[in-house]
């Protein structure tokens, strides 16, 4: 149950979330291209998302309900091969000022924004987007797409919340290797983020949502600078001895970066499991741009490492999770790709873009009853201060974390496919000298979010 709820949670939530690639039987006696579309399939959800942020002091609250609905057709297989399209439209049903900055911070409300548009936080009804249009090819030992779709890594993925993920463009190959073992292949070269309405390559995606600044504590200005043509993944997932799992990435964005990443975990009784994770980047070229202030990642060695330990029983599960990034710079990688996903990653809590920095999270989850489930976590992180440019790209500051989500689905025949979900996220930043308008949206913030949804 642990290994289910540690390892396999954010998948499950994607799945509620975006409707499962479900593999329907090849099709020989398809006659013509309408009945591609007649036997195949129709997929979607219709969501409904309140969020609302209490900041902390004279900084303004904010608050957003947004209303919209995912529908996707994919075509019944001939031979292995279908088509698939699906497309997200959102609406701002009611909000406050979500075009006004803060008039301390000199911001806007980012998470509120992040439902609809974050480049034109005025467009409130404008908000559709292509989801994906692909086409696939599959057997048993062969799995191929082209074109716009989903794609699940540790860090790049359409996991987290809001009305739209994040998707991507390209091709991708996944084979089997041998009986335990798939592997992964992919050339992605242009990205959708969160909470955007627009499809762009990679130098008009990275720096997206923020810049930072640079490690002498410049501003960065590496959006729409950046020189780079893609991101080469390969991946390997398998199953080993003693039903141990493991995997192993790497990302090659052309002319920025090399980043690896490697997991396992590993059951040592019946109720009690362990888990290593370790991480390593370097620069490639000129880190996207000759310029210094125009590069995006500098020329060093960068490492994370992190260990957890978990124990079970049939309703609950308690897990300690740790996560330290090392090396002489800062743990950096595109936040408009998707989320990293370490066993102590927390909604609202990236360690992307800091160094030397630490952060422990006690998670707990309980089945309270058939359809009913929890989890709870608390988190203390140890950031270096927000003013050391060289190991803290946002300026980020240590704090206290505290997330409830709650997720309840009925079991009654008529509310088939309804999906509640109640987050709350706190984080405190007790006798930081942080001045205020640095913490908006940083720390100090309480925030509730719900989510209803109906998948289909």
């Amino acid at each position: 149950m642990l290994f289910l709820h540690i390892i396999l949670l954010p998948a499950r939530v994607i799945a509620q979330e975006h409707g499962h690639e479900a593999n329907l039987p090849d099709t020989s006696s398809v006659k013509n291209v309408q009945e591609l579309f007649t036997k195949g399939e129709l997929h979607g959800h219709v969501r409904n998302y309140f969020m609302a942020t209490l900041n902390h002091r004279s900084l303004s609250d904010h608050y957003a309900n947004a209303l919209g609905a995912e529908i996707g057709v994919r075509t019944a297989s001939f031979h292995g091969f279908r088509l698939g399209i699906s497309g997200i439209f959102t609406y701002n049903l009611f909000s406050s000022h979500l075009d006004q900055k803060d008039p301390i911070a000199g911001k806007y409300p980012s998470n509120e924004v992040e439902l609809f548009d974050i480049e034109n936080p005025h467009n409130k009804d404008n908000l559709d987007r292509l989801e994906s249009a692909y086409l696939e090819y599959r057997t048993e030992k062969l799995h191929v797409r082209i074109g716009r779709f989903d794609f699940t890594s540790p860090l790049i993925n359409p996991q987290d919340t809001r009305m739209k993920p994040y998707s991507v463009q390209g091709v991708m190959a996944q084979v089997p290797v041998g009986q335990h073992t798939k592997l992964t292949a992919a050339w992605l070269d242009h990205f959708s983020p969160r909470g955007v309405i627009e499809w762009g390559n990679t130098r008009h995606t990275i720096g997206l949502y923020s810049n930072g600044v640079n490690i002498d504590g410049s501003p960065s200005g590496y959006r729409h600078h950046i020189e780079s043509r893609g991101v080469a993944v390969a991946g390997l997932q398998g199953q080993g001895i003693q039903n141990s799992h493991w995997q192993a990435w790497n990302y090659w964005i052309e002319n920025i970066a090399n980043t690896s990443y490697g997991r396992v975990v590993v059951p040592i009784s019946e109720r009690m499991i362990v888990g290593l994770e370790g991480l390593y980047q370097f620069q490639l070229g000129n880190g996207g741009h000759p310029a210094h202030d125009s590069t995006y990642f500098p020329d060093q060695q960068e490492w994370v490492a992190g260990g957890m330990v978990g124990y079970s029983t049939p309703q609950w599960a308690l897990s300690a999770n740790y996560l330290h990034t090392g090396g002489n710079g800062r743990f950096t990688f595109p936040r408009e790709w998707g989320r990293e996903q370490f066993f102590a990653t927390l909604s609202r809590g990236r360690l992307e873009g800091t160094g030397q920095s630490d952060i422990l999270v006690v998670k707990s989850t309980r089945n309270w009853a058939p359809g009913l489930s929890s989890e709870l976590a608390l988190a203390k992180a140890w950031l270096p201060g927000y003013g050391n440019a060289a190991l803290n790209k946002y300026g980020a500051v240590s704090y206290w974390g505290t997330l409830l989500d709650v997720t309840y689905t009925p079991l009654l025949p008529a509310l088939k496919g309804v999906v509640l979900r109640l987050l709350y996220i706190g984080k405190l930043s007790p006798n930081t000298s942080l001045p205020l308008e640095r913490m908006y949206y940083n720390t100090n913030f309480h925030q509730i979010n719900f989510v209803s949804q109906l998948n289909f």
